[in-house]
């Protein structure tokens, strides 16, 4: 294959027409090729593509209504649009298995929950999760990721400004999640957890802290999360407080992390089984405040948007030894956050 479909999006600071393109990796030399969409939508900040459709969230203030909004990828004809709870929104997942969708808003800590039919359109809001009144907290809550477990029909949360994960039982007496029944982990304060991965078996759970920068090891034992471990996720580095994006390889046998101050991408050799990590390297992400990343399918790419330089970076990657090299290719793009690989 001489070529691999992207997704990217980026802020849209200048009221461009579109912050959402469509891309193709060259796997000759790593070179990215952007085709801007018709898809208008300001600050389109996160998105989720699954088949021929793309979720996107318009990361806007309360005051200017956010939305969640799908798209057609084929001829980007808008398919639903909906108004999100609360203020800027970080975060959308789809789930395929379950037929939902949640997003993360970072503003005011809400989460919103969508049931789909079965193309994964959006049919109804069915729950909303205000974080900020779930505890008797005055920091205020700031949700950066929702998503669902596929096992365990779990919905998960990541609060930055509460220091929390927390976990949400599926209820059949409830709206959708149980509130009342929810585990939550506390983590050290101004941790600033920011995102999470998941083994295969969802019973290890890796979490980066964006204000601590620490890599953070959960684990399932007789149905109770519990931390293990805690780490540095960008050894031998002054603390930036910016942690930004961590993504497993396809195997699961690496974990990737970038850190937005020292711009940089950290790696980790993960045991899937046990939860074992072994610090490998870290290499120059070729920009500045590299926000998100994307690692292909096949494991032998990965493209970094970095959002301050304005631009996307592309690396090799060694599917034996998780080492990244640099292609040494730069592709323009204003204010890239949020790449994914497409499902060809």
């Amino acid at each position: 294959m001489d070529a691999i479909s992207l997704l990217v999006s980026g802020y849209t600071p200048n009221n461009e027409s579109t912050g959402v393109y469509q891309a193709i990796l060259n796997t000759q030399n790593g070179h990215v090729s952007l085709v801007p969409t018709d898809i208008e939508l300001t600050n389109p900040s996160y998105f989720d593509a699954v088949g021929k459709n793309i979720t996107i969230i318009s990361e806007v203030s309360e005051a200017q209504s956010p939305q969640i909004a799908q798209y057609s990828l084929s001829n980007h004809r808008v398919l639903s649009s909906s108004n999100l709870t609360g203020d800027a929104p970080c975060y959308v997942s789809v789930n395929q298995t379950h037929r939902l969708i949640t997003t993360a808003q970072y503003g005011s800590g809400h989460i919103d929950i969508f049931e789909c039919d079965e193309s994964l359109m959006i049919t109804n809001k069915i729950q909303t999760i205000d974080s900020q009144n779930l505890d008797a907290i005055q920091t205020p809550s700031h949700a950066h990721q929702a998503f669902i477990l596929e096992h365990s029909k779990t919905l998960v949360s990541v609060d930055l400004g509460h220091d929390k994960v927390v976990f949400y039982p599926s209820s059949p007496t409830e709206a959708l999640f149980s509130t009342d029944n929810r585990q939550a982990i506390q983590l050290p304060p101004s941790s600033g957890p920011r995102h999470m991965v998941f083994n295969h078996n969802e019973d290890i759970a890796l979490v980066l802290c964006e204000i601590s920068e620490q890599l953070v090891t959960l684990k399932k034992n007789n149905g109770e999360w519990k931390i293990s471990r805690s780490q540095a996720a960008f050894p031998n580095t002054l603390n930036g407080q910016a942690g930004g994006a961590i993504k497993l390889s396809p195997d699961h046998q690496f974990v990737y992390l970038t850190g937005r101050k020292q711009n940089i991408i950290s790696y980790f050799k993960f045991d899937d089984l046990t939860g074992d990590l072994n610090y490998l390297n870290a290499i120059d992400c070729g920009g500045d405040f590299p926000r998100d990343f994307a690692i292909s399918p096949c494991g032998e790419w990965l493209v970094v948007a970095n959002q301050n330089s304005h631009n996307l970076t592309s690396f090799r990657r060694n599917v034996i030894n998780g080492e990244l090299m640099t292609t040494n290719q730069s592709i323009a793009m204003t204010a890239p956050v949020c790449v994914a690989f497409q499902d060809n």
